[in-house]
């Protein structure tokens, strides 16, 4: 059984990820929407993002519209590479550098930790949704009503601040910049990021704040992974001078 255990411990590995991840869905899930408060929250949001001249949704939104199937690409990539792309990653990471693979795992726990204490404390509707001009993509091209004041039970639609998009996005993007063996790779690794910023911005599920949001929160949870890491080696290191047979008394 030990022997099995071994074998699949990567996809085992992977599984704790995104089990935890899912176990974030499902707090999200249980907290009550506050509509009233996370539609101030968003329309105060792009207030201040008009006000730093950084308010780039709707003009991103205005020439995806012109080629809706576009619109519709986008939409499926936001629905799926999310979760898709970020499983794949960790598969990979985890055959790259397990001690990498334990970082990264920590450090996207602790930043979807704070995702939801955010979210609890300030939640936000998406911009589709706030009544600022921009168009519901979803609902619109492609029948998928999520993150409304209607919709049901596929995510908490008041979670847009931080974008965990965008921060996962950014942790994917800089494992495989470090841990990619060829340059073209490394390089790639930036489009992935760009992608998922356009996507979100231009679909109108997050602002232009959400993402740095989101990429605070990422740096945080390295922050926090890797002084964790360094307090787990100091201990290991005083466990094994404890642990080592002591001098005479009298020598």
């Amino acid at each position: 059984m030990r022997a099995v255990l071994v074998q699949h411990d990567g996809l085992a590995q992977v599984g704790v990820v995104l089990g935890a991840v899912g176990g974030y869905e499902g707090m999200r899930l249980a907290l009550r929407p506050d509509w009233p408060l996370a539609l101030e929250h968003a329309r105060e949001i792009g207030g201040w993002e008009r006000g730093a001249h950084v308010a780039w949704e709707e003009p991103l939104q205005r020439l995806l519209l012109r080629a809706p199937p576009a619109v519709e690409a986008m939409n499926a990539f936001y629905l799926t590479a999310h979760f898709v792309v970020t499983g794949l990653f960790f598969l990979w990471l985890y055959g790259r550098s397990r001690a990498g693979f334990r970082l990264f795992r920590n450090a996207f726990l602790v930043a979807t930790a704070i995702a939801l204490l955010v979210a609890w404390q300030f939640p936000t509707a998406p911009p589709r949704v706030a009544g600022i001009g921009l168009v519901d993509t979803l609902r619109r091209f492609s029948d998928v009503d999520i993150g409304s004041p209607g919709s049901g039970g596929l995510s908490d639609p008041v979670a847009a601040v931080p974008s965990l998009h965008a921060g996962w996005a950014f942790g994917v993007a800089a494992g495989v910049a470090l841990y990619g063996r060829s340059t073209a790779v490394r390089s790639l690794a930036l489009v992935y990021p760009a992608a998922v910023v356009v996507t979100i911005l231009a679909t109108g599920n997050h602002f232009v704040l959400d993402v740095l949001a989101g990429a605070l929160a990422m740096a945080a949870g390295f922050g926090l992974a890797m002084l964790a890491a360094d307090v787990r080696v100091v201990a290991s290191r005083l466990r094994r001078g404890v642990e080592q047979p002591g001098s005479s008394p009298g020598s």
